[in-house]
């Protein structure tokens, strides 16, 4: 866990609402070649992914990594079945496992699910900066991403209507503190970033300081383009999550114009 970040209070119903987008994050199986001989997913939590993967297609190598050594103990425990799985709370003992596996970063395919919101919420200048040169300079031969992630036209005023749903519908001292951290929900931008959070209400301390919108879809493009590895783009999906339009047509009566979730897959040239 990075300096600075906050515990998880319900710790059950966080990992809950991670596994009910389980097939989602599952998308790029059927899209990377068939060389590809590991998955590693960077910021792996509870497992619950790798372990899924593991069982489904076990001629394949997992390797898990995630700061919180908690998370690890979780992971470590749902895959204790599971002899293609790898787990680690440190880079450093990655990379020499890796060494003595000789691992083919080519037929590596990198996971990042739901994580880069993380990196800049919890990171530093230097360690969001070490987590891209890591991404795109060690020559994995796929980049995989799915996150929460607008484009920049979302930078726009917010409809007055759907602002005075909320305000009249939602715990307006939550509002505050969301504003307080983020800017007022008139922008249209940070309308969207407060609908992606307000449901989180057991572990709202720890979610309400997330930046869950830290970079665009353009910057993360950006990113990719200007790393020491030439990637081309093979698939791309900016959409708004199904449960989530639900929602918030529910709760607030609003209906989502913008997309909220993107998937990248990048192929090393």
């Amino acid at each position: 866990m990075s300096v600075g970040e906050k515990k998880i209070a319900d710790m059950e119903s966080y990992n809950l609402a991670m596994s009910k987008s389980m097939i989602d994050k599952m998308f790029f199986m059927d899209k990377i070649d068939e060389s590809v001989t590991t998955v590693f997913d960077f910021g792996c939590a509870n497992g619950v992914l790798i372990g899924t993967l593991a069982r489904l297609f076990p001629e394949m190598t997992y390797v898990g990594y995630d700061l919180d050594e908690d998370m690890i103990r979780q992971a470590a425990e749902r895959c204790k079945d599971c002899r293609n799985v790898f787990l680690f709370s440190s880079l450093t003992a990655f990379h020499d496992w890796a060494r003595e596996q000789k691992l083919d970063f080519k037929k590596t395919a990198l996971n990042l699910s739901s994580l880069i919101h993380e990196v800049y919420s919890y990171g530093t200048p230097q360690s969001i900066e070490d987590f891209w040169r890591f991404v795109t300079a060690t020559g994995f031969g796929y980049i995989v991403i799915r996150d929460m992630c607008l484009d920049i036209s979302a930078h726009r005023p917010a409809l007055k209507e759907d602002v005075i749903k909320v305000r009249s519908s939602y715990d307006l001292n939550m509002i505050a503190q969301f504003e307080a951290l983020h800017g007022s929900i008139t922008d249209n931008r940070n309308l969207i970033h407060f609908l992606l959070k307000y449901r989180y209400t057991d572990n709202w301390e720890r979610e309400v300081n997330e930046n869950y919108l830290p970079v665009s879809v353009e910057d993360v493009m950006g990113k990719i383009s200007a790393g020491k590895e030439k990637y081309r783009l093979i698939y791309f999906d900016h959409y708004i999550l199904p449960f989530l339009a639900r929602s918030v047509k529910k709760d607030f009566d609003i209906v989502l114009k913008d997309y909220t979730h993107v998937k990248f897959i990048y192929e090393l040239r």
